[in-house]
Order: C-alpha cells, then structure tokens, then sequence
C-alpha cells in the first residue's frame, strides 16, 4: 500500500495564515509558525530516515511523535474527529476522541510496516498474512482471461497483503501519485521493485492509463485505491455511511475500457505486520451504460463498489487513513483548519 501525499504531510500540517495583527502581535506568531514548521520537518526527516535505515527506531518512539503530531497539528486534530464523527455517530466525543487518535496510530504504524517490510522477503512477507478469505472469488474472476483491476482502500498494510497475488500473477501494476518527500517515495518504490511490481505514476498523464488498458488486455493485473480522488480524476459523491463520499469514476472506466472486473480486495491490520486479506466477489462493469459511466451519475458498479468499501471501513474505522474531512458534506461546510487538499493514493 502506499501513502497518500496527505497521509505523510497532514501529520505535519500547519493552521493557515491568521488574520492580520498588530505588528508585534505578527511577529511572535510569524515566530511560533516558523518554529513548528521548524519542528515538524525535522520529525519528519526522522521519521523517514529511521523508516528507511532503522525501522524499529520508528516504533520505540512512535509514542513521543503522535503526541507531537496531536499536540501541534490543529488540522490533524480537525480532521480525524471530524472523521470520526462520521464514522461513530453514536459515539461520546471521548470514543470519537479515541478512535480518531486511533487513526493517527494506524498510519504511523503503516510507515513503520513500510519500511519493515523492504527488509523482508516475498517469502517473509507472505507469511505476515494470517488468513485469505475469498481466494475462490479471485480464482473465478481470473479464469476469464480478461485481467482484473485489483479496487482497495486506504485501509490496513495493502503492501504486505498483495503478496497473497503476487505468484499467481505474470505483472501486477500499481497506480499512484508520486509523493513530495523524495525518502518516501524511495522506501516504496524500492519495495515494489523487490516485490516485482510495475509503478503506474498517474503524474505521467493521458499515457499511463493507455498503458493500464492495454496491461489488462494481456490478462495482467492493476492494483487501484478507490476511495480517494487523484488531482486531475473526475469523482462523484455517492452514499456513505450516512453522507456521501467523492469516489473516482476511473477504475470503473478502465474497467470497462479493457473488459475487465473490479475485485475488491482489502488487508487488514491483525496485529503490528501481520494482515488478513479478504478478497470480495468481482463486480461486472459491462452492463453499466456507458452515458453514466462517462457523466457526473455514479453509475452500478460504483455504487457496489462504494458499498463494499464502506462495509470494511465500518468494520475497522481505526485503519482507513483519511487525513482530511472525508465527507463531502464536511468539505461543503468548509469549516475548521484548512489543509492541503491532495486526493491521491
């Protein structure tokens, strides 16, 4: 699985510029500013340094960093307990509280599996897997022959999940946006050249998804996170746990471009890199009608594929890494910090 630009970013985030004060008034805050922006790079070129060269440093100081990043991120805080309104509603603010520095626990712990698993072997990694439910739905899916877009969420260790397909697969692709820490994007690249998997950069334009299209019609795989909007993706809101998610309408015309199923697959944390994997039935994109996939309608398959997401996110709230207001009805009210607003996987 790779992080989101937002993911590794927003941890660091900073509140947006105030209003204007008087000039001493401008000058201690200009100073405060500088002085978190000052603290927040550093932690993060820790933490990705020790990712990179020591992993198990990130654990044994995990505790100090999320407090820093809870303590110090006004945009973290807002936009996890804004989540977690949503995804608890029932919830006491001291459960949402809970579950939202649940979440920031989860994507720290990502990072750390991250760099832990460019360690490990292929052989090593799959034995983190604990369980494989719905291997048969994968198996039938791919006795036609006609490639299939792996659709998952950012939810749970997806890296080391996808090597319950790695062997029963000629080339698997992966799209994603390239991230603005160079250390990051390294470690996980360098996990998918180990892992054997092909990078499908989305910042390279038109001419990736041409590249995607014709892998599937060799019969080979594509990997696609699609509960976020990429920059530059088309996106509609569809039903979500009580609101609505933007979701991207690209794996649904790829999939139909090349005549290939959606299986939605997900890796969920069991304990620190260990996963269970469930694999759900393929969703058949050949019978929308093409004028929805191609409008601003959510056409059939992405309404299942919607549903199937927010089934596994309700189940483990904890391990789906949003790090800005998921909702597009808390993005309409435009209230809180503002953030970076980046949409990719």
């Amino acid at each position: 699985m790779t992080l989101p630009q937002t993911d590794v970013t927003v941890m660091n985030a900073r509140p947006s510029t105030a209003s204007p004060a008087p000039s001493g008034a401008l000058s201690a805050a200009s100073l405060s500013r500088f002085m978190r922006r000052l603290s927040a790079d550093f932690w993060r070129e820790f933490m990705f340094f020790f990712t990179e060269h020591v992993p198990p440093v990130v654990l044994w100081t995990k505790p100090f960093f999320l407090w820093f990043a809870w303590r110090y991120s006004r945009v973290l805080r807002h936009a996890t307990l804004t989540n977690a309104r949503r995804l608890r509603p029932a919830a006491t603010e001291e459960e949402r509280y809970a579950l939202a520095r649940s979440i920031v626990d989860s994507a720290y712990l990502s990072i750390y599996e991250l760099g832990r698993a460019v360690r490990l072997s292929r052989e090593k990694l799959r034995a983190c897997i604990d369980d494989i439910q719905g291997i048969d739905n994968y198996l039938a899916a791919r006795r036609a022959g006609r490639g299939a877009i792996i659709a998952t969420a950012h939810l749970g260790p997806f890296e080391v999940g996808a090597t319950a397909i790695l062997d029963r697969e000629r080339h698997v692709h992966v799209v994603f946006r390239r991230d603005e820490f160079t250390r990051f994007d390294r470690i996980r690249s360098q996990l998918r050249t180990q892992l054997g998997i092909v990078e499908a950069p989305i910042d390279d334009g038109w001419a990736i998804w041409l590249r995607l299209r014709d892998a599937l019609q060799r019969d080979e795989v594509v990997l696609i996170q699609a509960d976020r909007v990429m920059p530059g993706q088309k996106g509609v809101p569809v039903p979500f746990l009580g609101g609505h998610l933007l979701m991207p309408l690209g794996p649904i015309k790829l999939a139909r471009a090349a005549g290939a199923p959606l299986i939605p697959i997900f890796s969920v944390r069991t304990s620190v890199g260990r996963v269970r994997v469930v694999i759900e039935a393929p969703i058949d994109v050949t019978g929308d009608d093409p004028a929805a996939v191609g409008s601003r309608r959510a056409p059939p398959a992405l309404l299942k594929l919607a549903n199937v997401i927010e089934r596994h996110v309700a189940a483990h709230p904890e391990q789906w890494m949003m790090f800005e207001p998921a909702w597009c009805e808390d993005r309409d009210a435009g209230a809180g910090p503002s953030s970076t607003h980046t949409s990719a996987r």
